[in-house]
């Protein structure tokens, strides 16, 4: 391999001795033409993964390049770690218990960037593999072609083991992001700052969703938590040079706890509403509590559409069931 390839595949491992084998080989079965790495993080797991990912190195001494940690370091710390290992012109993401199904995946990708310098970013749609159940479906159904940072300041839709993105955009990783706990929404939207994104129709990766990964089994007002975090930080960041940006991140930032809020009343979580009331109004001072309350009353559904959504359930959990008699897909 030469010193410097094309693109560098950063993958973080933690326990996942199950499926750390199909991901790896993934990787490895990629055809291109250009020289890519495997840069694993295994972040000090105390199953089989060490030695997984050992036997794979010896396989390809010269494309892995292997970072066994002795100390756990967390999710943001070893991403962070690994990160600033990577060498490519290009970085994609394969975490331990997802994979790619398609060998032209990263020859795909890095071509579009090679002939399209304005883009940052080049995404592709995945199957979203629910393992506990053994149902599936497929991502960004309605997903415009190109799009922009304002774009993903509504919301994110770039799934972790779909994207491919330039390296060293921004420069190093901000003084903040030791703080967010899921890196995807804010390594995106920092390089989304300095270029466009193109989306590939074309299912090339399973994002595995299971009880033991880590945004599975955390609970509803934690992932809230996660997600209003990150755009707090985020707002914070582009407030000076991209005030449009920062704008558009609040008012995502108001709907999401808005939404919450409204269920959190309904279900009878009354400290969780306090507590999410008084975070949407330290962003919104503007607002008092009258305001938050009538806010609210907005989003109270009428009779018509209860019926739509009964409808969308019941059409989700029909598809659902036959999904589970469809093959997961595997690379050959």
């Amino acid at each position: 391999m030469k010193d410097c390839p094309k693109v560098s595949v950063l993958m973080l491992t933690y326990n996942q001795e199950d499926y750390i084998d199909e991901a790896i080989r993934s990787v490895m079965l990629q055809q291109t033409d250009f020289d890519f790495e495997l840069v694993i993080g295994n972040d000090a797991s105390t199953d089989r993964t060490a030695e997984r990912c050992q036997a794979w190195k010896l396989r390809y001494p010269e494309r892995i390049m292997l970072v066994d940690r002795e100390q756990n370091l967390g999710l943001i710390g070893n991403f962070m770690a690994t990160y600033d290992l990577c060498r490519g012109t290009y970085i994609a993401i394969c975490e331990g218990d997802d994979f790619w199904t398609d060998k032209t995946k990263l020859q795909r990708q890095a071509d579009f960037l090679d002939t399209h310098p304005d883009f940052s970013t080049c995404f592709h749609r995945v199957v979203n593999y629910y393992a506990d159940n053994g149902t599936k479906s497929l991502s960004n159904g309605h997903q415009q072609t190109d799009t922009d940072i304002c774009d993903l300041a509504r919301s994110n839709y770039i799934s972790n083991v779909s994207a491919l993105f330039r390296r060293g955009l921004f420069g190093r990783l901000p003084d903040w992001f030791p703080q967010v706990s899921t890196y995807d929404y804010a390594i995106h939207m920092l390089n989304a700052a300095h270029g466009r994104i193109h989306y590939m129709k074309r299912p090339m990766a399973v994002y595995r969703q299971h009880s033991r990964a880590i945004w599975s089994r955390t609970d509803a007002y934690a992932k809230m938590d996660i997600g209003l975090k990150v755009r707090e930080l985020l707002i914070d960041h582009f407030r000076e040079t991209r005030p449009d940006v920062s704008e558009l991140l609040r008012d995502a930032h108001t709907r999401f706890s808005l939404n919450e809020l409204y269920h959190c009343r309904q279900e009878g979580r009354t400290d969780e509403a306090e507590r999410l009331e008084r975070r949407l109004l330290a962003l919104r001072p503007e607002w008092d509590h009258a305001e938050v309350e009538r806010r609210l009353l907005a989003l109270r559904p009428d009779s018509r559409t209860l019926w739509k959504r009964r409808a969308f359930g019941l059409l989700k959990k029909a598809r659902a069931v036959c999904s589970y008699f469809v093959p997961l897909p595997r690379i050959r």
